[in-house]
This record gives structure tokens, sequence and C-alpha cells, in this order.
């Protein structure tokens, strides 16, 4: 087989492919034998038509086989000959429905494919990333430990025959609505609320400053677009206030009591525990970090071109399945927080990120030999069963039927080329200001 590559651009080639006549020959008289195995014309045993009237009578048909089996056979072998990974379908000239073969005669077309680039890395050490030891301060370790405190707060109504202040505390009713529709998730009854704390919105503490026990009202609370919550971002919120009571707040004490009530044995071992897990959770962000980092800085460093089609195809999967999960949930994109008219310049900006980084990961695994053997992905998969108390092979066989098993390969692999990076990459200099 005679292969001629032409590249067309950066992911883009044209192959031409000479597929030789004795090959053509030696499938023509396959396609021959089997069609006469099985064909009966009046005259003729089955088996015993001449091949000269199969020939005539069944051309089309022949010529059919004969492509089939030999053209996508021609065009992976030439691929794997080049190194070339296809993105797509190709594109044959002729058309397949236009080619033909005759003996004696090698078979001749090309094929337009888009495939993968040639990816150059950037070295390892070119990638900086803050590698400082994690640590958290005592001072930080004291306020969350305040916040707990604050969560066991009780509230007692006190005898009070007066407005509301701004540094109360109050125990109320409330249900909340957007365009005159009530919002169960959203209304609470009973609620005790310290005016002064930030995690009470402005507006809402500034209403109800100057209500008087049993007094009800409606204040209006306006939501930024950034709010948490989809269906109160960028919203206007009505509140229907009741006041049941102004309440006084009591803290417990910081003691060996209080930590028993969260699960411990002492003040001094909870502080301790509590210390070590805020310290590991940061360790987990300056990972996450890290990670971000580097992938960033891979991206930057690393010349990639994607073919448009690519990207198109994976935004209009995307916008499609999203369009099924809305309909399969009764919602609508505002309901559940999606803005369609950002949303496909978002989705695109995240394909084009998630394929460089695939073929970049792609391209470290096949250098480094980073892969994921049967025996860690089975320790893997039993290792996420315990974290979520389920049967490890029930677990298995869910990610098989819903043909995640490959995705959670990926994963795993990938995470261990993050390990890899983070290894290799040179420490970020720290900016040192003297004056």
């Amino acid at each position: 087989m005679i292969v001629d590559v032409e590249k067309l651009d950066s992911t883009q080639v044209r192959l031409k492919i000479e597929v030789p006549a004795e090959e053509v020959d030696e499938k023509l008289q396959e396609a021959y034998h089997v069609l006469r195995s099985y064909v009966t014309l009046p005259g003729f045993r089955k088996g015993r038509v001449p091949l000269a009237i199969i020939k005539s009578r069944f051309p089309d048909h022949i010529n059919s086989e004969v492509i089939n089996q030999l053209v996508f056979p021609a065009f992976e072998d030439a691929l794997i000959d080049e190194e070339l990974v296809p993105l797509e379908r190709p594109t044959f000239d002729p058309p397949l429905e236009q080619m033909k073969v005759s003996e004696n005669q090698p078979l001749v077309f090309s094929a337009t494919v888009n495939v993968k680039p040639t990816i150059i890395l950037p070295s390892y050490e070119d990638i900086e990333t803050d590698k400082t030891a994690v640590n958290v301060p005592r001072e930080d370790v004291e306020e969350h430990i305040r916040r707990l405190q604050l969560q066991s707060a009780t509230y007692e109504p006190i005898e009070a025959d007066r407005l509301v202040e701004a540094t109360d505390c109050v125990r109320v009713d409330w249900t909340c609505a957007i365009d005159g529709i009530e919002l169960e998730d959203e209304s609470s009854f009973d609620v005790d609320l310290d005016l002064t704390s930030e995690n009470i919105q402005a507006e809402l503490a500034a209403g109800i400053v100057g209500m008087r026990i049993g007094d009800s009202k409606v204040i209006e609370v306006n939501y930024e677009e950034t709010n948490p919550v989809p269906m109160l971002a960028g919203k206007k919120a009505s509140y229907d206030i009741t006041l049941h009571a102004i309440t006084m707040k009591h803290l417990p004490a910081l003691d060996d009591e209080f930590a028993k009530d969260l699960g411990y044995e002492t003040y001094n071992q909870m502080h301790g525990v509590i210390w070590n897990n805020m310290v590991e959770d940061e360790r987990i962000l300056q990972i996450e970090r890290q990670k971000e980092d580097i992938l960033d800085q891979l991206i930057a460093k690393t010349n990639i071109a994607i073919p448009d089609e690519l990207i198109d195809q994976h935004v209009q999967l995307t916008l499609e399945n999203l369009k099924k999960r809305l309909k399969t949930n009764r919602q609508t994109p505002e309901e559940a927080g999606i803005n369609m008219e950002t949303y496909p310049s978002k989705m695109r900006e995240s394909v084009i990120k998630q394929t460089k980084q695939n073929w970049i990961f792609e391209e470290i695994a096949d250098m480094e030999g980073i892969y994921v053997s049967e025996d860690e992905l089975e320790w893997e998969i039993q290792l996420a069963a315990r974290q979520m108390n389920r049967d490890a092979q029930k677990y298995a066989d869910l990610l098989r039927a819903n043909n995640r098993l490959e995705e959670f390969r990926i994963e795993l692999q990938h995470q261990k080329i993050y390990d890899f990076l983070i290894q290799q990459a040179s420490e970020k200099k720290s900016l040192i200001i003297t004056g």
C-alpha cells in the first residue's frame, strides 16, 4: 500500500492511498465466490453459477462489498503507519458510493480528516507552583471554634414592650416569594436571627428594626447575580415577616462540656483535632490551587490548535444534553440558574480548555509511562465504594453499566499526572519587598 500525506494545516491532513492491484483482485475473487455460494439462478444448482454470470449480474453488489472491505482497513492502516490520531470520520474523494474497483487495477482514493496535532511540551522545570509548607494560624482555629459556639447558641425570649433595635436578636416566621410565587425552601418558621450577624441580608435586618412583637410586614430584598442560590440570584424577593419575640442570645462556655456536646472528649482534644483537620483541608486546597496553576501554565506554554468543527460538535452535544435534563426535571433554564445567552460561549471556553488538557495529559502519559493498572483501578473503586458506604462490586457494575469505568480510570490517571507535575515543577519564587 502506498500512502502520500499532505498536511493541509496543523490539524488537517489529506491521505492519498493506493491499494495494490493484487489486493483488489484478492478481495474481488473472495466476493465472487461468497456470492456464488448462496446465489440461485434458473438452470443452475446452488453454488454452480458460472463466475462470468455472477460478475455480469451483480456488479454493484460486488463493488460495494469490496469497497467496504478495502477502504476503511486501508485508511486505518495508513493512520497507524503515519502515527496519526483522527478526531472525526474522514471525507473520502471520490465518495464511497462513487468508488469503483476493477480487476488488475489498484484502488486509489484520498481521505481528508482532522487529526490530533503534534504536541511539543514545555520543560517541566519551566512550570512553577507554590510549594510553601501549609500552615493554619492559631487565630483561624479560634475563629472556627467561635463559629461552632455561635451555632450552638440558645435564644431566650425577653419581656419587652418596645421596638426592635439593630443590636437585637429576634424570633420570626417568614415566607419568601418571587413574583408572587412562594418559595417553600426559602421560607422558615420560629427562626432565631441575630440582626448583627454578617449572614443575614442587610435589607432584611434593616426592615425588621422598628417592628413590635406581633407585627407583620413585607420586606423587599434585592439579591446580587452572584448569589449562590440560583432561584434568588439577581431577583427581588418579598419576605412576609411576623415577629414573635425579641430574644437574648446565650453562648455556651468554651470548655470540656462544650467539646463533649460536639463528640470530643476534652476541649484540648477538640482544639487539636480541629486544627489538624483545618491543616488537612488547607493542604487539599493547596493541591487544587497547584493543579489549576500548573494546568493554566501548561496550556499557555503549549501551542495547540483545535478544529472548530470539533468544538462545535461538543458544544452542540452539551446543549442537547442540557435541554434533555431540563425537560426531564421539568425546569426552565431560569429555574436552574442557567443563562442560555451566555451558556454556549462559556461552554465553548470549557470545551477548549478540557480538550487541551486531555491532549497534553495524553502526551505526558505516553512520555512518562503514567497509566492506571487493573489492580490500581480495582483498589480505587473499592476505596470509593467504602467512602460512600456501598458494595464495591455493585459500584463497579454500576460504573460499567453507565459507561463510566473508563472515565473513572482517566480521572485516576489525571490525578497521577498532576502528582508527577507538582513534584517536577519548580518552586514559585516569593516576591520579597525591601524598603
